[in-house]
């Protein structure tokens, strides 16, 4: 029998197989003792990808993005990788603690008119970002929390600031050089794609107020940039999926502490289609579509799966889903991958840590169709103590056939 590593396994667990062990994803790892390369809570990007950072470089260097793209588009981009972590350093935490797979960018989303840059800039320290006439639209508070006042205002907006081009090679180009480390390195890379969810992104690009004005006032409005936002969105994965990659990480939080954001029947006509269009495209093509959707997603769930979305992430049991349930009315038609609370991460005890994992193995991981991970990203207030008792625990009990009692004799 062919021997397993890190593909094989996250292959298997999406196809709700039954692989040698428990696979393990994180998005990003955040703890400071580890030494992490990014802190994505407080060195979080916008909706664009772009931190204030690098919103204040480019608009204090007009020409320097128009630059990067001309340089991507003539094949000279090592000095552009420089600028970017790469993805030995990103996962390292990641292979340290035995993980199968984490995430990773394609590329930089070429979406944006130059005029962007000539009238939004970073402030306070990289801490927020700023509009026409100083308005604010984006901060990070000291906790981490992000607040999306929204870049855009009206449709007059989208047509002066938006430029959405697919085929520009800026959105993959570090596809093929990422899966030659990852094989190596046997670390699954999951690439971001943008505007393939929808929502979260236009809530970043317009603020929830301006964003649900529309959504009732300006419903053609808002259906015609779906309808270009999926027509970007479908050429870049073929672009990755192209290029070597095979996992596509779709970021759409749909939900709120208890309840979702939306109706079932607005997500149903107005994301629904483009969602389900985007999944079988890459199915076509051999590839897995992984959605995560902070939040309450209980009532949008069986419309999420009927779109054909192999997977879902996180599961927040603090936002009141039960990850337990999910499993038994879902689990063969959806890979599961959750949910070590980040409350309990940060807060609790190693035991208690231990004994969730404990848990999920007995209740979630048996049969297969589950990726052991935390309900967000392991962030930088998570105790290191915490995450390797997590990690102790899936190494002492996630191997298949799962029999924790067997165990414990």
């Amino acid at each position: 029998m062919k021997d397993w590593n890190s593909f094989r396994r996250i292959e298997a667990a999406f196809n709700r197989e039954i692989p040698d062990r428990v696979p393990k994803y994180e998005g990003t790892i955040e703890i400071p003792e580890l030494n992490p390369i990014i802190r994505g809570q407080e060195d979080h990007g916008t909706v664009f990808l772009f931190s204030p950072q690098h919103i204040d470089l480019f608009h204090k260097n007009p020409s320097f993005f128009s630059a990067i793209k001309k340089s991507v588009e003539k094949g000279k981009t090592k000095g552009i990788k420089r600028l970017i972590p790469d993805p030995e350093s990103i996962s390292k935490n990641h292979r340290d603690y035995n993980y199968d797979m984490f995430g990773y960018i394609a590329g930089i989303p070429i979406v944006l008119k130059d005029q962007f840059f000539n009238d939004f800039y970073g402030d306070e320290n990289g801490k927020v970002v700023r509009g026409p006439g100083g308005r604010l639209v984006f901060r990070i508070s000291p906790d981490g929390a992000h607040t999306r006042h929204g870049f855009f205002r009206t449709p007059e907006d989208w047509e002066k600031y938006i430029d959405l081009n697919g085929e520009h090679p800026g959105n993959f180009f570090l596809v093929e050089d990422t899966m030659k480390i990852c094989e190596d390195l046997d670390i699954v890379p999951i690439f971001s794609v943008f505007g393939c969810g929808f929502f979260e992104e236009l809530c970043g690009i317009f603020g929830f107020e301006a964003l649900f004005k529309l959504l009732v006032k300006n419903k053609n409005f808002i259906k015609s940039v779906v309808k270009d936002m999926s027509e970007y969105s479908l050429v870049v994965a073929e672009k990755i999926l192209e290029n070597g990659g095979k996992f596509i990480y779709m970021t759409c939080d749909l939900g709120y502490k208890g309840r979702s954001i939306i109706s079932p029947r607005m997500f149903r006509d107005f994301f629904k289609p483009g969602i389900t269009k985007f999944c079988e495209r890459v199915h076509e093509l051999g590839g897995y579509v992984l959605i995560h959707s902070c939040g309450y997603i209980m009532e949008l769930l069986p419309d999420i799966i009927e779109t054909s979305v192999d997977a879902i992430h996180p599961i927040e049991k603090a936002a009141g889903n039960d990850i337990v349930e999910i499993k038994n009315k879902y689990g063969k038609k959806i890979t599961i991958v959750g949910n070590v609370p980040i409350p309990l991460l940060t807060h609790g005890s190693p035991d208690e840590n231990y004994d969730y994992v404990k848990y999920l193995l007995e209740n979630v991981s048996k049969g297969g169709g589950h990726i052991l991970s935390s309900s967000h990203s392991v962030t930088q207030w998570c105790k290191l103590e915490n995450f390797k008792a997590y990690n102790k625990a899936a190494e002492d009990l996630g191997k298949y056939p799962i029999n924790i009692k067997e165990v414990f004799k």
